[in-house]
């Protein structure tokens, strides 16, 4: 199995810049605080959900090496703004709040698990290629079937959210494969080895 190879000479900081990292790292730290912030004000409920994402954030900011730093930025900023919606309950307070989540958050996921799938030589299709973009798209939806799945445990849900929201997540996740078939062109990765 061929791997590919950054040339560090064609890489972007569009897509990889340790400003983009230090962004990412402000950002687990703004959840640090947050987590303290509703630990003090014991919003046990905002806990658990900054918790987790919190951990999720600290996770993908710890492999580094294997997403450029614009990708890792884009997942915390995913994962501050789930954790915000859920701990100060902006899902209800603004109508298009959960639209665009279900719209950002497959973007960011699934930009990454492209970018890697493909870098790691599990994907074979042309990077951006329609092909790469649909199997983007249906990685998203299985993950927005999941998510619901998840949610009908906990919320009354209606039939027309549901749907909406997969649509969305669909879209994301298209345009996440999308984006990672640039970031793979941008970082010079696109020729395997």
């Amino acid at each position: 199995m061929a791997t590919a190879h950054i040339n560090s000479a064609s890489s972007s900081s569009a897509v990889n810049s340790g400003t983009w990292r230090a962004l990412a790292w402000l950002g687990v730290a703004l959840q640090a605080a947050a987590l303290v912030a509703v630990w003090w004000l014991q919003r046990w409920g905002g806990l658990w959900t900054i918790g987790g994402f919190f951990v999720l954030s600290l996770a993908f900011m710890l492999v580094k090496d294997r997403i450029p730093s614009l990708m890792s930025f884009l997942i915390v900023c995913a994962a501050l703004l789930n954790a915000g919606g859920w701990a100060w309950n902006w899902f209800e307070q603004l109508v298009w709040y959960d639209e665009f989540i279900h719209t950002f958050t497959p973007f960011a996921l699934v930009s990454a698990l492209m970018y890697r799938l493909w870098t790691g030589g599990s994907i074979n299709d042309a990077p951006g290629s329609g092909s790469f973009i649909l199997k983007a798209a249906l990685i998203g939806l299985g993950l927005g079937i999941a998510w619901e799945i998840a949610e009908m445990l906990f919320l009354n849900l209606h039939f027309t959210d549901t749907l909406v929201d997969l649509v969305l997540d669909t879209i994301g996740a298209a345009l996440g494969g999308w984006f990672a078939g640039w970031a793979i062109h941008n970082q010079g990765v696109a020729q395997r080895s």
